[in-house]
């Protein structure tokens, strides 16, 4: 049996245990701290979970206090919780599965780094992107030089439910961070599993020209004097048949003067081998407008791959070549969250390390910070990861 805790039962954790249960039926919830009780077993319930036997903490602290036994812990809380869960969790030295953002802050991070110190391959951190099959293919060709020596890396997301960071609690960039710690952490990660190296510096720039306003705080649409012409009012999304993230139902105003998220962004980041990237993500997209991916200039060709098509394509440029390959998305996250899960319940029966390591997660986090630490000072920023420098994770064969 493998005996789990999971501390913040939302929809996101319930998802990666219940995920781990089909592939193991040896998984149990033995442990579980959740702020109401009632939905998360009722959650966990219907993704097919056994709760009768769990026990139930009030909070993380008094779950790592207890005698109970656990293989491995899963952190799905908010973010600006997770750097501190994390740390208390450490304690019981079992593995642990962390959403991602790692940290909001660069004293969270070092406090981190400090924590795992020496076993940090036995943290996997929710990255699903880079253990999806179109981007693990991606990177085999880029780091068995089918493309030549790279010089540039050009990576978008635009993210075609971008509503949900303004209509709903993801707004708040004291729980999320913000959107480079929200969102972009998850490109920067495969963005530097394809430089083959780590990053230096940010020069970074954002945008809030859509969202946000002079509309109350606490405006609700329902309360809305505008119901009828606002375009994200639930009557004409339901007349337009897509939220874009923003909900079907009554929810806050996007346009309230309290949102601080951009609604796009745009980073480039230098790295130690001479590799450049640039990145943009753009919240207002909808419909097929949807695009994630990157684009990898090398001498001897042009990778590029998008998850929203699921294609992958290598361009020559000394050939008249050009191959093109389709890979189906499985499930969760292209197939990414499957991978998270079975290499979760490797790294607890001591099968092999992490895929998504604690140091990768730093790094990404540091490179979020210094986009947003650029943003507001207007220049080239340094990335500071904390812990020894490390090259990405070696080829898997």
């Amino acid at each position: 049996m493998i005996r789990l805790g999971v501390i913040g039962v939302g929809v996101r954790a319930t998802h990666i245990v219940a995920t781990a249960f089909k592939q193991d039926a040896s998984v149990r919830v033995v442990a579980a701290v959740d702020t109401d009780v009632d939905a998360a077993k009722a959650r966990l319930t219907e993704a097919g979970l056994d709760v009768r036997d769990t026990r139930w903490f009030a909070n993380a602290r008094q779950l790592v206090a207890s005698d109970v036994a656990l293989d491995g812990v899963v952190i799905g809380t908010r973010c600006d919780t997770h750097a501190r869960i994390a740390q208390d969790v450490a304690r019981l030295n079992v593995p642990v599965f962390l959403e991602k953002p790692v940290g909001l802050t660069h004293d969270e991070l070092a406090a981190l780094s400090v924590a795992y110190a020496g076993r940090d391959d036995q943290v996997v951190v929710s990255f699903p992107l880079r253990v999806s099959p179109l981007f693990e293919k991606a990177r085999d060709l880029v780091r068995r030089g089918r493309i030549g020596k790279v010089n540039q890396i050009v990576g978008s997301n635009f993210v075609p439910y971008g509503g949900v960071y303004f209509g709903q609690w993801y707004r708040d960039a004291d729980i999320t961070g913000g959107m480079w710690l929200q969102k972009a952490t998850h490109d920067f990660d495969y963005l530097c599993e394809l430089a083959m190296a780590e990053p230096t510096a940010v020069s970074a720039v954002e945008t809030q020209r859509i969202y946000g306003g002079d509309m109350p705080d606490d405006l609700r649409c329902r309360r809305c004097d505008l119901t009828a012409t606002c375009p994200e009012s639930p009557r004409n999304i339901a007349q337009r048949g897509d939220d874009g993230g923003m909900g079907t139902e009554d929810h806050l105003c996007a346009f309230s003067k309290s949102i601080t998220n951009h609604d796009a962004g745009s980073a480039m980041i230098t790295f130690d081998n001479g590799v450049h990237v640039a990145y943009s993500q753009n919240f207002v997209s909808r419909r097929s407008a949807f695009s994630r991916g990157a684009r990898v200039t090398g001498y001897e060709g042009t990778l590029t791959f998008d998850w929203a098509d699921e294609t992958l394509r290598v361009i020559e440029h000394h050939g008249s070549a050009v191959e093109t390959t389709r890979l189906t998305d499985i499930e969760g996250h292209h197939g990414g969250d499957e991978q998270l899960a079975q290499n979760f319940l490797e790294v607890i029966r001591g099968e092999d390390v992490s895929r998504a390591p604690l140091r990768h997660g730093l790094r990404s986090a540091s490179l979020c910070l210094a986009a947003r630490a650029s943003v507001a000072s207007g220049q080239l920023e340094p990335v500071r990861t904390p812990g020894p420098t490390t090259t990405p994770l070696s080829l898997r064969a």
